[in-house]
């Protein structure tokens, strides 16, 4: 279900993917659903007490169909910045391969995408945007990144975990591009996460409370 999470932060429900509303520096919207997830982003938007075209930042957490699939239904000319290991697959100027299951959901989930008609601004580990740190966690993409804010309390992760509401846990093998590199990036994280109140998923219940024994939780099972 989506709404508050706190003053401002908006988890906009997208049914099977979540993407998330921040009132940052600018209003930066964290990821973009399905490809026919834009009418509900918008409305959800609108929900918030904001006009869509007010977003100015995109935040991509990696190249996934249910992730950028809405980039374009966003009005206005926000700026859209994505991992630079998955630039050329958002941007279009690439296809995923067939080497994999993972790759060949992506090359199936592309024939539904429309790549974005404007440059792309790409980030790397450390980098800071507005109030967000990024941290670069790949091996469910290779330009997979979690964008942390210590400042509005919250730890967006992508696909890097998944969350019931109570626990985290990591997606099944088959929808990774490289699960050895998934857990390094999951010991990335949490050697580097602040003591953040909110683990925002891209799929699943986001964790707002509990979160710092979920985290603990996790290190046991690695």
């Amino acid at each position: 279900m989506g709404g508050h999470l706190t003053e401002r932060i908006w988890h906009l429900d997208l049914d099977y993917v979540n993407a998330y509303l921040v009132d940052d520096d600018v209003l930066t919207l964290i990821d973009a659903g399905l490809p026919w997830s834009g009418s509900t982003i918008k409305s959800e938007i609108r929900a918030a007490g904001f006009e869509p075209a007010q977003v100015e930042r995109i935040l991509v957490t990696h190249y996934d169909f249910d992730h950028v699939g809405a980039l374009t239904a966003v009005p206005g000319s926000p700026e859209i910045i994505v991992g630079a290991g998955d630039l050329d697959l958002v941007a279009g100027r690439t296809v995923p391969g067939l080497s994999g299951v993972k790759q060949a959901i992506q090359r199936f989930g592309a024939v539904f995408l429309t790549p974005p008609n404007r440059p792309l601004s790409t980030v790397k580990d450390g980098d800071e945007i507005g109030s967000f740190t990024a941290i670069h966690t790949p091996g469910h993409s290779p330009g997979h990144v979690a964008y942390v804010s210590e400042a509005r309390d919250v730890a967006f992760i992508g696909d890097l975990l998944r969350s019931d509401g109570e626990t985290l846990s990591r997606p099944p093998w088959y929808l990774n591009r490289d699960t050895v590199r998934i857990d390094h990036s999951v010991e990335r994280l949490l050697d580097r996460l602040p003591p953040v109140e909110i683990v925002a998923p891209g799929h699943g219940e986001p964790l707002v409370q509990g979160c710092q024994q979920a985290i603990r939780a996790l290190r046991t099972r690695t």
